[in-house]
């Protein structure tokens, strides 16, 4: 039987993002709309339902008083808050009412990845759009120029070690969408050893990718060593950093090429076991299309 979802309508009507999640997942769960908070209520009350999703702010009531109802008429509906201003007060009262997460933002991203978790539900693939032609490129023109005297050398960062052509780096960036949308971090990215990005999906907000890579390609570094020690081959690296405000993961994908995503805590908490089910299918589908 199809786990039931029961979808809350705001001040202006049901959101976006929540309706790009009937669109997606029509075929695996059972969707019903409620025009108001009362009628969620009375739906809840009558029948009560998997999973809860509204918004925070509600014509007849805030989404937390929404949320407080409903666990007093159905303690096993996990209940999920969009446009929510979160603050440390905020998400301890939620985390005393049960509430499964708080969202800033209602990005369809985020929201799938947490009607994922949630009900413990494997996220529909999206179909694949055909890779697009390769442009032709231009002629080239030849520029005479008069002799100049040579600029004085200035350093040059490193280039790139891994260059991918472009069926690679839409075969990639599918790869990443997917993994941003089933697993739901914040950023998730394909990068050299050397640190260089070469395709990301997702929101870098205020981190610096670019320094986060280069530090997950050192920490990744030694697993070649460890398992020269154990006189055996790697097959998978894995670097992870479990911070206060971030969870940072790091997986080997080629010996010059890595995977690095991190989430942001404040949107959700994430269970290691599902990380790992998703990232699996992910690296070999990232391992077949670069080689």
């Amino acid at each position: 039987m199809a786990k039931r979802v029961l979808v809350v309508a705001g001040r202006e009507g049901v959101a976006p993002a929540f309706q790009v999640q009937i669109e997606l997942w029509g075929k695996v769960l059972d969707f019903t709309l409620a025009a108001s908070g009362n009628e969620a209520l009375w739906e809840v009350r009558g029948s009560p339902y998997d999973l809860v999703l509204a918004p925070w702010q509600l014509p007849e009531m805030t989404g937390i008083e929404l949320a407080e109802i409903i666990r007093e008429l159905s303690p096993a509906t996990r209940v999920v808050l969009v446009g929510v201003k979160v603050t440390p007060a905020l998400r301890n009262r939620a985390r005393s009412l049960g509430i499964y997460a708080l969202l800033p933002e209602a990005s369809p991203q985020e929201v799938a990845a947490l009607i994922g978790r949630a009900l413990e539900v494997p996220l529909p693939r999206p179909p694949r759009a055909k890779p697009e032609p390769e442009p032709t490129p231009p002629p080239a023109q030849v520029v005479t120029r008069p002799a100049e005297a040579p600029p004085a050398a200035q350093p040059a960062p490193p280039p790139p070690t891994v260059k991918l052509n472009r069926k690679q780096q839409d075969g990639v960036r599918r790869a990443l969408r997917d993994l941003v949308v089933s697993v739901g971090p914040q950023v998730a990215l394909l990068a050299d050893m050397a640190g260089h990005v070469l395709v990301l999906e997702g929101t870098t907000g205020d981190l610096d990718m670019e320094a986060l890579s280069d530090h997950a390609a050192a920490g990744l570094a030694g697993s070649d060593d460890l398992a020269a020690l154990l006189n055996d081959q790697v097959q998978l690296g894995l670097f992870l950093l479990v911070g206060d405000k971030y969870d940072t993961y790091a997986f080997t994908i080629t010996a010059e090429t890595l995977l690095l995503f991190v989430f942001d805590k404040s949107v959700g908490e994430v269970k290691l076991g599902s990380v790992w089910l998703y990232t699996r299918r992910v690296v070999d589908d990232l391992r077949e299309i670069l080689s």
